[in-house]
């Protein structure tokens, strides 16, 4: 077991250090109405994207996620997760996005078509591990329990406009805080000034 165990530190350790392998994605896209958003996560750091808000037809709006769900973690846990795009431009972050690795972390990045000028809320998170120190005799009464600190950025808002790509970025380490950027066609950034969370009033 030990030689399977050193192979298998030593493929994640390497998988930390590399980009997620990106799949080129075909998808229906109109500029005239829609934009393109791509988001980031991994586990432990899931991010969260609520597009389309409609108070008329759809209030709940579109929600999507990254490194939130078991078979995301898991992924990003094992290093065989993949970044998808739908062709919006690279920039310093997509392109040097294994900084962002942690250990038994891999960070990726999907993309989206959202509906343009509705309002879209964002959310990063960090989710602290919990570790247990048992024992060796069975019989013991009691035994340390460790448990990192979770965290929730603030539900943020901005809306999408016609025709324009974005990047939601989640703050580094175990911090939390959420930014949005406009991304130009060179792939160069501008940060999106964002507003408290859209919500629709009650009926």
């Amino acid at each position: 077991m030990k030689p399977f165990l050193a192979l298998s530190v030593c493929t994640r350790l390497t998988a930390c250090a590399a980009n997620a392998p990106v799949v080129q994605t075909e998808t229906r896209y109109d500029p005239a109405t829609q934009a393109r958003v791509r988001l980031y996560g991994q586990n432990q750091k899931p991010a969260r994207l609520v597009s389309g808000i409609d108070c008329e037809h759809n209030r709940r709006g579109t929600a999507v996620s990254v490194g939130r769900s078991l078979g995301d973690a898991f992924s990003s846990f094992a290093g065989t997760a993949q970044s998808s795009s739908i062709g919006i431009p690279e920039t310093e972050i997509s392109r040097h996005i294994s900084e962002r690795n942690g250990l038994m972390s891999r960070a990726v990045f999907r993309e989206y078509v959202v509906a343009a000028g509705k309002p879209a809320n964002v959310q990063s998170s960090y989710i602290g591990l919990t570790h247990s120190n048992r024992p060796a005799n069975p019989m013991a009464e009691s035994y340390l329990v460790m448990k990192e600190g979770s965290c929730h950025s603030q539900l943020a808002s901005f809306v999408p406009q016609a025709g324009r790509d974005y990047e939601v970025v989640g703050a580094t380490g175990r911090a939390c805080g959420v930014a949005v950027f406009e991304v130009a066609a060179d792939g160069s950034t501008q940060a999106v000034a964002l507003q408290d969370a859209f919500r629709c009033r009650r009926r």
